[in-house]
């Protein structure tokens, strides 16, 4: 089958310029890395149906650099979808939004978001680097970070920044050197850590529909979706850009809130039918929430492991309900594509950004991982209610059933 009959069958609705456009971001990071290598080489749901209103890297530090040379490679591609997805304005089926809601990526309401938005750029204390920050310098290593070409001269001035704990989204203008500079970005440090990025310059229409905004022809965008990650009240964000054959610059500027996001404590319980079931992560913002559960069966539940972990041959999604005690109900089914950005740091890599779930096993049971951003969802809680489901029919068109997965339903109390 050819590839671009194989892409058709597989994503049917998805524009042939994405495909193009993809296909060129992932040969043209293969290409640049395979130069580098040879550098460094020295050469609410009732019957079955749903309610749809809401919708170890451990690196070891003796290793070779060309060990993160083929980590960050394969980084590289994987995120190509992901920043493409920025580039053409937020996802495929992008739909323009303003405010605060077209900087976050995301709905969020717009009087709350305010409190979270500082136009102030003598807030954010910016200040250049030539080359990359010390942490991606300590990932890396030494001597990648020579083949490094510094740019000292500012590229962009950070003109806009939101910050509420779940969600870090900025806008910035190109100086006038940075006019003439293709200006790129993948990756921002924040302390001991480093976040994949979307990072793209805002398209005419994105332009127009947020003039009252401030923004102008030629800005650029850039979102952080932290997820769980622990990060404080203030720090200092540092933006890796790079400009081409003029080299690379780090560009860092503070965030700051008054008040963070609320986040709950890791809740265990016990489902009816024995599976052991644990919200590890439950952060509520402004711009949403995130959410981390994780299954446990022992060897007498494989049974029902099996039933929740099989997906089918690609037909079916297992997601999550949510129903709260404000009466909210919200699921991960209308948020797959919403989740935390992948992460990496000395010690290890989080890639629970790139994937809505997984499975596997360990000292003799049996685990089942489910994550998620939740749009829309920003009050507090004290009682919610986790319910999984299957649905089959994931195809457009197709006819959706969706199977109440019961035995590991549960619902968590917090106090007031």
């Amino acid at each position: 089958m050819s590839e671009k009959n194989s892409w058709e069958k597989d994503f049917p609705e998805t524009p042939e310029s994405f495909r193009i456009a993809l296909k060129e971001m992932v040969e043209k990071e293969i290409a640049d890395d395979e130069i580098e290598v040879k550098v460094n080489d020295g050469t609410n749901h009732v019957k079955g149906k749903i309610n749809k209103r809401n919708t170890k890297y451990m690196q070891d530090r003796r290793s070779s650099a060309n060990v993160s040379n083929r980590r960050w490679r394969v980084v590289k591609i994987a995120v190509a979808a992901l920043v493409l997805a920025g580039i053409l304005g937020g996802g495929v089926y992008a739909v323009t939004k303003s405010g605060a809601s077209s900087l976050v990526g995301r709905e969020v309401d717009e009087t709350g978001a305010e409190a979270y938005l500082t136009t102030d750029a003598s807030a954010f204390n910016q200040t250049v680097t030539p080359g990359w920050p010390q942490i991606m310098v300590d990932i890396r290593g030494e001597d990648n970070a020579a083949e490094v070409k510094g740019v000292s001269e500012p590229l962009l001035d950070i003109t806009q920044v939101y910050y509420d704990g779940l969600s870090l989204a900025f806008y910035a203008r190109p100086t006038g050197k940075g006019k003439r500079h293709q200006l790129n970005s993948d990756r921002l440090a924040i302390g001991d850590a480093v976040y994949m990025i979307h990072f793209n310059k805002l398209s005419d229409e994105e332009v127009k529909e947020n003039e009252g905004s401030g923004v102008k022809k030629g800005d650029y965008k850039g979102t952080v979706q932290l997820g769980g990650r622990d990060v404080p009240d203030s720090f200092t964000a540092s933006l890796i850009v790079d400009a081409g054959s003029l080299g690379t610059q780090t560009i860092s500027f503070d965030a700051k809130l008054d008040e963070n996001a609320i986040i709950k404590p890791a809740q265990t319980v016990i489902t009816e039918d024995g599976v052991v079931a644990t919200v590890d992560v439950l952060k509520i913002a402004e711009s949403g929430t995130y959410i981390h559960v994780t299954w446990e069966f022992d060897e007498s539940q494989k049974e029902l492991y099996d039933k929740m972990s099989s997906e089918g041959g690609g037909n079916q999604v297992v997601f999550m309900a949510l129903d709260d005690n404000n009466g909210n109900h919200f699921t991960t089914e209308d948020n797959m594509d919403t989740r935390q950005t992948i992460v990496f740091t000395v010690d290890g890599d989080d890639w629970s950004g790139a994937e809505q779930r997984k499975s596997y096993e360990a000292d003799g049971k049996y685990y089942r991982e489910m994550f998620g951003i939740i749009e829309g969802m920003n009050q507090d809680v004290t009682s919610l209610t986790v319910t999984p489901y299957v649905r089959t029919g994931v195809e457009d068109g197709e006819e959706h059933t969706y199977t109440n997965l019961d035995f590991t339903a549960f619902t968590v109390e917090y106090d007031e």
